[in-house]
């Protein structure tokens, strides 16, 4: 019997045709890069098109944008939303440094795109995101370009200092209320029509009005920013401080901290800042520039009023400077000085608080005065350094440099100590008695004089944790930390003298006094 078999036309199965996009992208808004691009899109539209097995899914780039985030490129973050939705298979782009400068938005950025089964070839680095060694090689290619992206920045912040100091103008903003930035002159151009707004502001504060009344004011009569917007109180602040109307300039006032993150901060003496005299016509002449900075001061004092330490001490650590903290706990009222950096939002600061008694009475050791005496400090005093242990480095007027060294005497939680070597060596120089150890339920050794336990007798002399009498005697006796043996073969004896200080006698014969502060 014969077998007979049907024979089936088959329509031979194609592979599904991928959707191809490409990325491209330069940092400058220059004519030169913005043909760059053009090119770019131009190779890559012509090489999807012409393979059969792509699909065409469209060109993204950003112009003049930085490369160091991810999350600033509008058309890289369409790019993605794109794949997220299923329109893009494959990305192509030029190199990495294109793509991404930053080492972990690259990787995080690349990770989930081959989650999502999406493929993104580097071309001058031939490496594709899918195969075995690509992740590797983006890691160490994308550090390399990190680095150069840092080195860039520091290069380009070297060339910007040098020309601050020789003098260059450069321009912050190229436009300003009143003023336009013209490249030809390298200098700024008044503005006529917004002259008139600004000489109306300065005029209507030195006639006392408030900032939010400047404001309703020029909004009223119709006025805006540069960028078309309603004044508001805070950016008026800023213009009407802006030493530019009085034809000056104030170079690096905020500078970049990090160029990956491209955080920018405040300067608060972390960099020197350049003052550029008469670089260009002013639209408000100086006395009445004078006028309105010695309003804004008057105004200022009323809500912040300043003290002796204002602006006089400064954080060794990050460069703040301390500002006066006052609270009360139990009813009584504390005043201590603290680095700023401890009450912005988002900073912190390791650096030491002090009272503002314990400020005054360590000012009157160093001046070496009775007591504190705010004209003879502000009269010698130039400022005062908190350093990182806990010193204060006073600068006098005249380049002196003393220093106050920190026995971190009041720290609410120190060592637990118990010394036997001052049995018998402290006596009180009010009442005359001796001074005896005891135990506090807090575990702490306290030293106190008798004549506060005896009958008929009262003293009022201060107590000393037995802590605090071993870091007073280490430091009398020049030591990093307190040696009883040293102790007892060179000290005869200790007074607390009427004020609590305390006179250490040598068997020597010589005596040394630590001041209570």
């Amino acid at each position: 019997m014969r077998k007979i078999t049907k024979l089936e036309r088959r329509t031979p199965v194609l592979p599904a045709r991928k959707k191809v996009a490409a990325y491209a992208r330069v940092s400058k808004d220059t004519e030169r890069l913005m043909h760059s691009v053009s090119e770019q899109v131009s190779y890559y539209s012509a090489l999807i098109q012409k393979n059969p097995e792509w699909d065409y899914a469209g060109v993204y780039a950003d112009r003049g944008i930085t490369g160091t985030l991810t999350s600033m490129r509008d058309e890289f973050q369409r790019m993605l939303s794109d794949c997220e939705a299923g329109k893009i298979d494959i990305i192509l782009t030029k190199s990495i440094s294109r793509f991404a400068r930053n080492t972990v938005d690259l990787l995080e950025t690349v990770r989930h795109l081959k989650s999502i089964g999406v493929v993104v070839r580097f071309e001058k680095e031939n490496i594709n995101s899918f195969s075995e060694d690509g992740e590797l090689m983006l890691s160490l290619l994308a550090s390399f370009a990190q680095e150069e992206s840092m080195s860039i920045s520091e290069n380009c912040k070297w060339g910007i200092r040098k020309r601050f100091q020789s003098g260059e103008i450069g321009a912050a903003n190229k436009h300003i209320l009143g003023y336009r930035y013209d490249d030809d002159k390298k200098q700024y151009i008044i503005i006529p029509e917004e002259a008139v707004i600004v000489r109306r502001m300065f005029d209507l504060y030195i006639e006392g009005k408030s900032l939010q009344a400047i404001c309703d004011d020029l909004n009223g009569a119709g006025y805006r920013t540069v960028n078309g917007c309603l004044f508001q109180e805070a950016s008026l602040a800023l213009l009407i401080k802006n030493e530019i109307y009085a034809g000056d300039l104030r170079r690096q006032k905020s500078y970049m901290a990090d160029p990956i993150k491209k955080n920018k901060v405040k300067n608060r003496g972390e960099l020197p800042q350049y003052y550029l005299a008469d670089c260009h016509e002013a639209i408000i002449d100086r006395e009445t520039y004078a006028k309105v900075r010695a309003e804004m001061d008057r105004r200022t004092s009323l809500l912040n009023p300043t003290y002796c330490f204002t602006k006089r001490i400064r954080c060794g650590i990050c460069g703040a400077q301390y500002t006066r903290k006052k609270g009360k706990v139990r009813g009584k009222t504390y005043v201590h000085w603290i680095c700023r950096s401890k009450k912005e939002v988002g900073m912190t600061c390791s650096s030491v608080n002090f009272s503002e008694e314990e400020l005054k009475n360590i000012c009157a050791d160093v001046l070496e005065t009775d007591s504190f005496d705010e004209e003879i400090f502000e009269s010698r005093v130039k400022d005062i350094i908190v350093l990182k242990n806990g010193d204060l480095e006073f600068h006098l007027i005249g380049s002196e440099t003393r220093r106050w060294k920190n026995l971190h005497l009041n720290e609410p939680r120190h060592t637990a100590t118990l010394t036997d070597v001052f049995q018998g060596k402290i006596r009180c120089a009010k009442c005359g008695n001796t001074y005896h150890r005891v135990n506090s339920a807090n575990r702490w050794v306290y030293w106190y004089c008798m004549g506060k336990k005896k009958k008929g007798s009262f003293c009022d002399s201060p107590n000393y944790t037995d802590f605090q009498l071993r870091q007073i005697s280490a430091h009398i006796l020049g030591l990093d930390e307190f040696d009883e043996q040293t102790f007892t073969e060179q000290i005869e004896g200790i007074t607390v003298t009427q004020d609590g200080s305390l006179e250490y006698h040598f068997y020597e014969g010589r005596t040394e006094k630590w001041q209570r502060v």
